[in-house]
């Protein structure tokens, strides 16, 4: 089992915590999520190939992400007019903004 750590911009509140657990409760090969609000992390344990598909269920979420493992993924960009291209997107302030 792998430790993948995201930084995720856009949480302000418990109920992004809620959304952004699970947005990434649901990606095939996730074991658990550990979302710190006040550092704005999410520790991931499963499998570190998934790590492309975290960042895609946190963008159809909401949320800009990146990650912070070595070999995890890539950052999110920007979606324009509710285009999700896979492992991009952003939207300003996640679920409260």
């Amino acid at each position: 089992m792998d430790t993948i750590e995201l930084k995720i911009k856009g949480m302000s509140c418990g109920s992004c915590v809620s959304s952004v657990t699970h947005a990434l409760q649901r990606v095939p090969g996730v074991d658990a999520v550990d979302v710190d609000l006040a550092r704005g992390i999410a520790r991931v344990s499963g499998n570190a190939q998934a790590a492309p598909a975290m960042l895609a269920a946190l963008a159809a979420a909401g949320y800009e992400a990146e990650s912070l493992s070595t070999g995890a993924g890539a950052k999110t960009e920007h979606a324009h007019h509710g285009d999700v291209p896979t492992g991009t997107a952003h939207k300003s302030g996640g679920c409260c903004h």
